[in-house]
Parts: C-alpha cells; sequence; structure tokens
C-alpha cells in the first residue's frame, strides 16, 4: 500500500514538473512572438506598409506625378479565401501537374495505406493515428521544398529574362517583340509565362492588364514589382531598358543575400535534422532489434502517453528550432 502511494506520488510530481517545465516554455515563446510582433509592426508603421484602404481593391496602390499627370497602378497583395484556394495557390508554386483533386484523392490513399499498415504491425490506436500524420508531415515537407527549388528557378530566370529584354529593347525592339523572345529564348516557366502575355495582347488585352493578370497570378513577389516597374513606366514615360537592368541587379543582390543567409543558418537547419531524425531512427532500430523491449508501447496506456508527449515535444522542437533559423531585421 505504501509503495503504491510513493508511486502515485512520484508520477503526480513529474507530471507537475513536465507542466511547469511546458508553461515556462510557452511563456518564454509568447513573449518573444510578441516582442516580434511589435517590432514588425513598428517596421511597417515606419515604411508606411500598411494594407490599403477595403474600396483600393487587395494589394498596395502607388501613385507616382509626372509632367503634372498621376500615374497610378496596384501591387498585387496576399491571395486570401477558403482552404482549397490555398492549397491550389500552393499546387500552382509547387509547379504540381495534376489537378488539385487528384492530389488529395492520393494523399488520403496513402494515410489510409499508412493508418492500415500501422494497424496491422502494431495494432494500436496512437499508430493508427500517428502513421497518417506522419505522411501528412512528409508530404508537407515534400511541397515546402518544392516550392522552394521552383521559386529559385523562377527567379534565376527572371534575372535572365530581364537583361534578355534590357538587351532587345536597347536594339531597338517594342517591349512585345523583347517579351515574345523571351518566350522563344527560355524555358518553362519564364518562357510560359511571357507568352501567355504576347496571347493576351494578339486578343486585344492591353499591355498594363496582361501585365497585371500575369502578377496576380505568379508566385513570385519579383514578378509583381516587375510588373507593376513596367506599368508605371508605361503611364508615365521613361527608359524600360535601363529599369529592367536596375531591376535585374537588385534581384540578383537579393539572393545574394538570401544566399548569405543560408549560409548563416544552415548550422541550425542542420542541428535540427539530425535531432529529429534521430527518435525516428532509434525507434525503427530498436523494433527490429528487439521488438518484445518496445511493445509496453504500443499494449500499456502510459506507453500511449509517452508516445503521444514524445510527439507533441518532437513538434515543439520543430516549430522553435525553424523561429531560431529565421533572421530578422
Amino acid at each position: 500500500m505504501f509503495r503504491e502511494a510513493h508511486s502515485a506520488i512520484q508520477l503526480i510530481a513529474a507530471a507537475a514538473a513536465f507542466g511547469l517545465v511546458i508553461s515556462i516554455w510557452l511563456a518564454g515563446v509568447v513573449l518573444w512572438t510578441a516582442k516580434k510582433r511589435k517590432r514588425m509592426d513598428q517596421m511597417q508603421e515606419r515604411l508606411k506598409l500598411a494594407e490599403s484602404a477595403p474600396n483600393d481593391g487587395p494589394g498596395r496602390v502607388l501613385r507616382l506625378w509626372h509632367n503634372g499627370t498621376e500615374a497610378t497602378t496596384t501591387v498585387p497583395g496576399m491571395i486570401s479565401g477558403s482552404f482549397f484556394d490555398r492549397f491550389e495557390r500552393m499546387r500552382i508554386e509547387a509547379n504540381f501537374h495534376s489537378p488539385m483533386s487528384i492530389i488529395l484523392i492520393r494523399l488520403a490513399a496513402a494515410m489510409l495505406i499508412a493508418a492500415m499498415i500501422g494497424y496491422v504491425t502494431a495494432n494500436s490506436p496512437v499508430i493508427v493515428i500517428a502513421a497518417p500524420v506522419a505522411v501528412l508531415i512528409v508530404f508537407w515537407i515534400y511541397l515546402n521544398q518544392r516550392i522552394a527549388k521552383s521559386a529559385a528557378i523562377f527567379e534565376r530566370q527572371l534575372i535572365d529574362a530581364l537583361e534578355l529584354a534590357s538587351r532587345s529593347l536597347r536594339v531597338g525592339h517594342p517591349l512585345v517583340g523583347a517579351f515574345r523572345l523571351i518566350a522563344e529564348e527560355l524555358p518553362a516557366p519564364m518562357g510560359e509565362m511571357f507568352g501567355r502575355i504576347c496571347q493576351q495582347q494578339e486578343l486585344g488585352v492591353s499591355m498594363e492588364d496582361a501585365m497585371q493578370n500575369i502578377a496576380r497570378d505568379s508566385v513570385s513577389e519579383d514578378m509583381a514589382l516587375f510588373a507593376t516597374s513596367v506599368v508605371i513606366q508605361i503611364r508615365s514615360g521613361g527608359n524600360l531598358a535601363d529599369m529592367m537592368q536596375r531591376l535585374a541587379a537588385v534581384i540578383r543582390e537579393r539572393q545574394r543575400l538570401a544566399r548569405r543567409v543560408r549560409v548563416l543558418t544552415a548550422q541550425t537547419q542542420f542541428s535540427k535534422r539530425v535531432l529529429l531524425s534521430m527518435p525516428f531512427m532509434v525507434f525503427v532500430l530498436l523494433n527490429v532489434i528487439n521488438p518484445r523491449y518496445m511493445q509496453p508501447l504500443y499494449t500499456t496506456g502510459a506507453g500511449e502517453i509517452i508516445a503521444i508527449v514524445s510527439a507533441f515535444i518532437l513538434l515543439l522542437g520543430w516549430i522553435m528550432m525553424n523561429w531560431l533559423s529565421k533572421l530578422t531585421v
């Protein structure tokens, strides 16, 4: 009787200590997030980057005065909408050719297969729930990697397109001719994008509307900046070749800074991958070497609670290390 009471007291003390540590950690995260949000709000207030009024539509309106006349254009803002709209946006960013419905069906089938494998191998509700969640996390990581890779390819091609358009304009070609040259010389996705601009021009759409449509459908902020610059130059007048050359230099400098950021955060990223992969590697290795040793983790209530808490702690660690790897001004 005394031994059972002593064990219960130890269990309560361990739970209380764990709760205290988690509470302190969450309090620190909340304070750090609030401080970061305050700094971002101050920076946006100083730079006057607040969102436009509701009657201005999505995005920000830029106004430029030239020779007593006003030239205005709109920089496309963030796309808002339902979950399916955002997922469709991410599908386009990841350069998936399959429709969204096919991707969701394949993802659901993979999650169902993972749940069935977990039920057959472990016969535990925790594994049945954790297996499809693991499939979803792996798909999310893969999707983000494809988005980052597509964005890097797009930015490199955009620099080549701007330099090619600048040289084409300097030798006397019109703007549509420069865009058609880009569509013929560069591969997808940049060639296809400028090809759509030329097609819209042939169908009677103005250059300003065609540029804004492409910027709205694009996944790159640099493309939105390029479209806005071209529209302002068309309305107010200016040297398009010099503008494209300067914009290419700005984008190239941004890529150089982005590579430097990746170098500075490489150690944190590598540590994150190692620390997150080690528990899974040890888990699989112990199941292969001695399945009976790992059996209480599936068959007992305490083992299932430990598995759930461990997964929650890994998720918190992943979120925290992602925050630590981000550089803020």
